[in-house]
């Protein structure tokens, strides 16, 4: 038995997209996918410094909450960063095209 793989997973595999929408789709999924990081992360934190001190009587060492608070806030600035290329983008693509 062949397997031959379907034509969206063939062209998936190269390095660079091919088409300004495959372009724009990779760069908006990038970003979809920093902003569940971050929103996870900061469900996390949340968590650790509300619900912490009560479930335990003693609240979380404050290593682990800077650390978890820290990393929600590096992907959350990924996050933008990668929105706001991804705006730009859009606009250099549009005139681009325009022209």
């Amino acid at each position: 038995m062949v397997f031959i793989p379907p034509p969206h997973l063939v062209r998936s595999q190269s390095r660079t997209p091919q088409t300004p929408e495959e372009r724009a789709r990779s760069r908006h999924e990038t970003t979809i996918g920093m902003l569940v990081v971050f929103g996870i992360l900061l469900g996390i934190a949340l968590f650790l410094i509300i619900a912490g001190p009560h479930l335990g009587n003693n609240p979380p060492p404050l290593a682990v909450t800077l650390v978890v608070s820290g990393m929600a806030a590096l992907f959350g600035f990924v996050a933008f960063v990668s929105w706001l290329h991804e705006q730009g983008a859009d606009d250099s693509d549009r005139t681009t095209s325009e022209s």
